[in-house]
């Protein structure tokens, strides 16, 4: 019995630090203008030169679905609107996805999905206003985790929900 409840008890820790995000803040270039105006125009997401090279390694990184997925929340909260004079830039400078087959068979000890990326939140000038560093990573397997459009889903809204939280200020819950 007490065996049971060890192995339940790491199996519990093991769910705990599967999936995981944050964010980092970075220097804006005008410290001045810290009070940024939470609405955005124009959002754009580009790979960084090393990020590129990655793509051809990580087939299930879709770069326009995690735009879509940080428009649409976006939008659900009022933050896109076509008169704003500000723009999202979004540089994805690391991502790993892995394959069905591995995050199926061997789950979290095969490492996890993650994407890193700076977002700056710029004026119509293209001075930075905001500048962070968001991570976001999922690292369960077997049936619930191995498939593909899941995990991906889900890896994209954690890092779409920590964009917004940057142009809101407002944390993630």
């Amino acid at each position: 019995m007490i065996l049971i409840n060890r192995i339940a008890c790491v199996c519990f820790v093991i769910l705990l630090t599967a999936c995981a995000s944050g964010v980092t803040k970075m220097e804006a270039g005008n410290s001045a203008a810290v009070n940024v105006a939470p609405n955005i125009n124009v959002v754009r997401v580009q790979l960084s030169d090393n990020a590129k090279k990655l793509v051809s390694d990580n087939t299930g990184f879709n770069q326009e679905a995690l735009q879509a997925t940080v428009e649409r929340i976006l939008r659900a909260s009022n933050l896109q609107q076509a008169n704003s004079s500000q723009s999202l830039d979004i540089e994805i400078t690391s991502f790993r996805t892995r394959s069905t087959l591995t995050a199926m068979m061997f789950g979290f000890m095969a490492g996890n999905d993650n994407i890193e990326g700076v977002v700056s939140i710029r004026d119509a000038s293209g001075t930075v206003l905001k500048k962070s560093q968001v991570t976001a990573s999922y690292a369960l397997g077997g049936l619930a985790g191995g498939q593909n459009e899941a995990r991906m889903s889900w890896l994209y809204e954690a890092f779409a929900k920590h964009v917004v939280a940057e142009v809101t200020g407002v944390p993630v819950k």
